[in-house]
C-alpha cells in the first residue's frame, strides 16, 4: 500500500510539473521587438505579432500609427493595443504601442506576459461590451478591476481610456488603451478621444479600421423574461419549484425530497453532509426579482449567513468610481447555478478610494435564498463553500491560520479550495520574500535619486529590477487559470 501511495504521489507531482511547464510556456511568449514604418524615435513601435495572430502585420502597423497620432494630439504617456489570440479565448498584446519614456516601456514589457479573457480587467470588459471605458486613476483601483495597478503606480500612469477598434475586412477587434500621468477628473477626455479617433480613422479609409457604434446599455443580451439556464429547464427543477412555492412549514417529506434531489447537482451543496443539507433545504426560499432590483450593496453590513443561488436570469456586479460621474459599469455576471453573497463586493469596492459596488438583477430572475442558521455556523466553517481565487488573494499576505479566522473557515477547508484553484502551497512566505526585495530596491532608488552623483545607468538598472520584482509578485498572486489560458 505504501508503494502504491508513493507511486500515486510521484505521478501527481509529475502531472503538476507538466501543467506548470505548460503555463510557463504561455507566460513566456514574448517576442523580440522589431521596427516598422513609424519612425523609432517617435516612441510608437510594433513588436512582432504572436504566432497565429488573427490580425495581419499590416493591421497592427495601422493601429500603431493611430496610437501615435492620438497620443501626440492628447499628450498621453503610453498606449497599447491588444487583440484576440488565435484561439479566440483571450486578449493578448498585439505589438502596437506608444511609449513616451522609459517607465512606460518597462510597463509594456512587464505587461506582455499577461492575457485577458472575456470580461477580465479593463481590456476584457471593453472586448465584451464593445464600449468605451474611462477610469480616473487606474493606479489605485483594486486588482480585480485593473490587474496591473501596482505596475501603473510604479510607471506613474494614472488616467486611462480604452476604446474598441474594429477591422472592417475581418470583423476582428483591437482594444486600444491610452494612459496619462494625470488623473482624469471628468468624462470629457473619453468623449474627446473617441471623437478624434473616429475622425482619424475616417481620414484613412485604406486602414479599414473603424470604431463600432455605441451599443445598448451595458447588460448582457437576453429577453425580458430572463435568460434560461440548463438548471431551470430540468425536470428535477420543476418538482423542486412546486415544493419551494409552499411555505417552509407546509412542505411535506416528499417536498423536501424533491428539493434535496435538485440540490445534489449544485456546487454549493456538493461537499455538504446530508443532514445539514436537508436542514437548509427545509428552510430554503425561492425569490423572484424584476429587472434592476439590488440584492447587496458594499455599504451594507457584512452578512456571511445569507447566500443566493441563481436559477433563472443573471445577476450583475456594478461599480462606480470617484471620477466616473456616478455612471456604473459591469465587472462581473452571475449565471445559472452560480452562488453569490455580500462578501464578493469587497473584491471590487474600497471606500478609501471612492469605489462602491452592488449586485442587481439583469432581466427577470429567480434565486434560491439560503440562510445559514446560527447553530450551523461551526459546521459551515469546515465546508468548502464557493470562494473565488481573488477572494483568497486578499489574504495571501498573512498566514493561512489568520486567513481562516478572517474568512470564518477552518484551514482544512481553505486547503481544499486552494487545491481546486491550483494553489499547491499557501504563498504567504513567497510573497513576503518578494515584498522584501521590492522594499530593498525602492530604498536604493530613493538613495540614488537624492545623491548628488546620480548614475543614470545604475538607476535604470534598479528600475528594471523593480518592475521585474513587481511582475513576479503579480504572478505569485494572479489567478493563472482565469488570467492566463493555455493555447487551445
Amino acid at each position: 500500500l505504501s508503494k502504491l501511495r508513493a507511486w500515486e504521489g510521484g505521478r501527481n507531482a509529475a502531472l503538476r510539473q507538466a501543467v506548470a511547464r505548460k503555463q510557463r510556456i504561455v507566460l513566456g511568449t514574448g517576442q523580440e521587438q522589431i521596427s516598422h514604418s513609424v519612425p523609432r524615435g517617435s516612441g510608437a513601435e510594433m513588436a512582432s505579432p504572436p504566432k497565429g495572430s488573427p490580425n495581419s502585420p499590416g493591421d497592427i502597423d495601422n493601429v500603431a500609427s493611430v496610437l501615435l497620432t492620438l497620443c501626440s494630439e492628447f499628450g498621453f504617456s503610453f498606449a497599447e493595443a491588444l487583440h484576440t489570440r488565435s484561439d479566440g479565448h483571450c486578449l493578448v498584446q498585439s505589438g502596437a504601442k506608444y511609449c513616451s519614456n522609459g517607465d512606460a516601456e518597462r510597463f509594456y514589457q512587464a505587461s506582455r506576459e499577461f492575457v485577458f479573457p472575456l470580461q477580465i480587467g479593463i481590456p476584457g470588459r471593453v472586448w465584451k461590451y464593445k464600449n468605451v471605458a474611462q477610469h480616473g486613476d487606474v493606479s489605485i483601483l483594486p486588482s480585480t478591476i485593473f490587474l496591473r495597478a501596482e505596475l501603473a503606480r510604479q510607471a506613474n500612469l494614472r488616467g486611462c481610456v480604452a476604446i474598441p477598434i474594429q477591422v472592417s475586412s475581418t470583423a476582428h477587434f483591437f482594444v486600444a488603451l491610452f494612459y496619462s500621468s494625470e488623473v482624469f477628473s471628468s468624462q470629457e477626455v473619453g468623449h474627446s478621444l473617441l471623437a478624434k479617433a473616429r475622425e482619424v480613422l475616417a481620414a484613412k479609409p485604406s486602414y479599414c479600421l473603424s470604431i463600432p457604434p455605441a451599443p445598448a446599455p451595458q447588460v448582457d443580451p437576453g429577453s425580458s423574461a430572463g435568460t434560461r439556464s440548463v438548471l431551470s429547464k430540468s425536470r428535477s427543477w420543476l418538482k423542486c419549484e412546486l415544493a419551494l412555492n409552499k411555505a417552509p412549514m407546509e412542505r411535506s417529506a416528499d417536498d423536501i425530497d424533491d428539493i434535496m434531489k435538485f440540490t445534489r447537482r449544485l456546487e454549493f451543496f456538493k461537499h455538504m453532509p446530508e443532514p445539514q443539507r436537508a436542514g437548509l433545504c427545509r428552510a430554503m426560499q425561492l425569490a423572484k426579482y424584476n429587472p434592476g432590483v439590488i440584492m447587496h450593496k458594499s455599504s451594507d453590513p457584512e452578512n456571511k449567513q445569507v447566500w443566493r443561488l441563481v436559477i433563472l436570469g443573471r445577476m450583475s456586479v456594478q461599480v462606480t468610481e470617484q471620477y466616473s460621474d456616478g455612471t456604473p459599469y459591469t465587472v462581473w455576471l452571475f449565471d445559472g447555478g452560480q452562488t453569490f453573497g455580500r462578501s464578493y463586493l469587497n473584491l471590487f469596492s474600497d471606500p478609501s478610494i471612492g469605489t462602491s459596488a452592488w449586485i442587481e438583477s439583469v432581466g427577470q430572475c429567480q434565486c434560491l435564498e439560503i440562510q445559514i442558521p446560527p447553530e450551523m455556523e461551526c459546521d459551515f466553517k469546515a465546508w468548502t463553500r464557493p470562494l473565488w481565487y481573488e477572494e483568497l488573494t486578499r489574504y495571501f499576505g498573512v498566514s493561512i491560520n489568520e486567513a481562516g479566522e478572517a474568512l470564518g473557515m477552518c484551514t482544512s477547508a481553505i486547503k481544499k479550495i486552494c487545491r481546486r484553484h491550483g494553489i499547491a502551497r499557501w504563498p504567504h512566505r513567497k510573497l513576503a520574500s518578494v515584498e522584501k526585495v521590492i522594499s530593498q530596491i525602492q530604498t536604493k532608488i530613493d538613495e540614488m535619486e537624492l545623491s548628488e552623483a546620480k548614475d543614470d545607468g545604475a538607476l535604470n538598472t534598479l528600475r528594471n529590477e523593480m518592475f521585474d520584482a513587481i511582475k513576479q509578485k503579480m504572478q505569485c498572486a494572479s489567478n493563472t487559470r482565469a488570467v492566463v489560458l493555455p493555447d487551445g
